[in-house]
């Protein structure tokens, strides 16, 4: 009997603590529940940052310095080796700034002491707004091999550019200009893709870049027969002021010389303006065959893995109506697009993708051959070429420096949705530009004049030059981020 008491103590006690859990359990579940119906404290904790401002520094510009040619040498055909000096304009906001000129080492050329090197521009830190300090060089060339007008914008030095135009093929000479002009050595890849995709060059990555200094590589070395070069040049260390000088040569006679700078970084629309087709004529876009230079066409390419589709816009600077071209790009693959029969005068291209691209527009005066008098005697050709680059947004001000050369022109165009009103000096007149969505205008400027654009936010600009036997241009580019502030969390 007691065995049997026991036992029911036992389970009487159990059945209690069992109870006692189920109402424990009981009362956790209804405090849950409440606390989800009772707002909690609004506890935030704020990560701690801060604004830096980087120390002012002076502004920093970099001009490319004379035309070069291979093959003069007889000894050493890939040396380049300079011809004549170009002609440099500076300009800077305030006006009273002084500029510091320091010429550039240029160990390669042995021409260098006669006809100069690259130039880098400066000013004392703080003493001109950030992007208010411009330069620009003109040079004309009437050799042999060499002739037309080239002109380059004096740019900031980066460490990383896209240079689209050029060509290594049969008759077509294309250099690339490294120019370091910080205290420390670069470290500079240099990366070329074509029609058929990328080029394996090993020797062109690791390249060094000596403080002070330029290198001059020839692309044909690097990437033979390319009708369609892109160049992507990206450096560690001291940052560079990368180019092309592109030239053509048609049978026995110069067809042509270019400077070409950095286009926009890669990005899903592109905007070319002041593309400038200085004779009518052109090939329809369907045509997949067209050579040669004569013609005007858009070169894109789409650096990324995935294909893009890609609308092309091309409007008259003066009003009116404009085309459309379609075209898919195979990824890696750059591709010249003929922009069809255009009129003799001044345009816009507007170019609209899925994926990334970088993109720029050649233009020519016409051909050698077209040059021959009706009698049969061969005349002065009268022919050059014009790699028109995409252009990035500025800033609310900026300074446009013209160097020396025949008809040079500003170009501006609003891309945006409502309408500005730049205000533009020039040599110290004030212009006021009225800019309505979509819209374009010309300034036509004197050689070596300074212009200052005031309240120029979004306004995309090149300058262009075009004469007799001359056609060139250059995009006016809002400052780099390094003097803009940042915001520093701590991790």
């Amino acid at each position: 009997m007691a065995d049997k008491r026991d036992l029911a103590r036992n389970v009487a006690r159990a059945s209690g603590k069992a109870l006692a859990l189920v109402a424990a359990g009981g009362i956790a579940a209804a405090a849950i529940a409440a606390a989800a119906l009772v707002p909690w404290p609004d506890f935030r904790v704020e990560p701690p940052s801060t604004v830096v401002e980087p120390t002012e520094t002076g502004q920093l510009r970099v001009c490319p310095g004379p035309l070069l040619a291979l093959g003069d040498d007889d000894t050493d055909a890939t040396t380049a080796v300079s011809f004549g000096s170009t002609s440099v304009t500076t300009g800077v906001s305030p006006d009273d700034v002084e500029i510091t000129e320091t010429p550039l080492a240029a160990p390669e050329n042995p021409n260098a002491d006669r006809d100069g090197t690259p130039l880098a521009i400066t000013t004392e830190a703080g003493a001109a707004g950030v992007g208010e300090l411009a330069g620009a060089q003109g040079q004309r060339s009437d050799r042999e091999t060499i002739a037309g007008f080239a002109a380059a914008a004096c740019d900031e030095a980066v460490a990383e550019a896209w240079l689209v135009g050029g060509a290594t093929d049969v008759g077509r000479s294309t250099i690339v200009l490294l120019s370091n002009p910080s205290a420390v050595a670069a470290t500079v890849d240099v990366r070329v893709s074509g029609e058929n995709g990328g080029v394996d060059a090993p020797s062109a990555l690791g390249i060094t870049v000596p403080a002070g200094e330029q290198r001059v590589l020839s692309l044909a070395g690097l990437a033979p027969n390319l009708h369609s070069p892109v160049v992507h040049v990206a450096s560690t260390g001291g940052a560079i002021a990368a180019s092309l000088e592109h030239s053509v040569v048609e049978g026995l006679t110069p067809a042509g010389v270019e400077l070409v700078g950095p286009t926009a970084p890669p990005a899903t629309t592109q905007v070319i303006p002041g593309f400038v087709v200085p004779t009518a004529g052109g090939v329809d876009p369907a045509d997949d065959h067209a050579e040669g230079d004569d013609h005007p066409v858009v070169r894109l390419f789409a650096p990324g893995d995935e294909p893009a589709e890609v609308s092309i816009g091309v409007a008259s600077e003066s009003g009116g109506g404009g085309t459309s071209i379609d075209v898919s790009l195979e990824p890696g693959q750059a591709t010249d697009v003929p922009l069809g029969e255009l009129d003799e005068g001044d345009y816009t291209i507007t170019l609209e993708a899925d994926a990334p691209i970088v993109a720029a527009a050649r233009a020519t005066t016409g051909t050698p051959q077209a040059q021959t008098a009706p009698d049969g005697a061969d005349e002065e050709a009268s022919v050059d070429l014009a790699w028109t680059v995409a252009t990035s947004p500025l800033l609310d001000a900026a300074v446009v420096a013209v160097p020396q050369g025949p008809g040079p022109v500003l170009h501006l165009l609003n891309p945006g949705d409502d309408e500005l009103e730049v205000q533009a000096v020039v040599d110290g007149e004030e212009r006021s530009v009225r800019l309505a969505p979509d819209e374009a205008a010309a300034i036509d400027l004197d050689p070596r004049s300074v212009v200052e654009l005031v309240e120029a936010a979004g306004v995309h600009a090149t300058v262009s030059f075009s004469g007799e036997r001359a056609l060139a241009s250059f995009p006016i580019r809002p400052p780099g981020p390094l003097d803009s502030p940042i915001v520093v969390t701590p991790r």
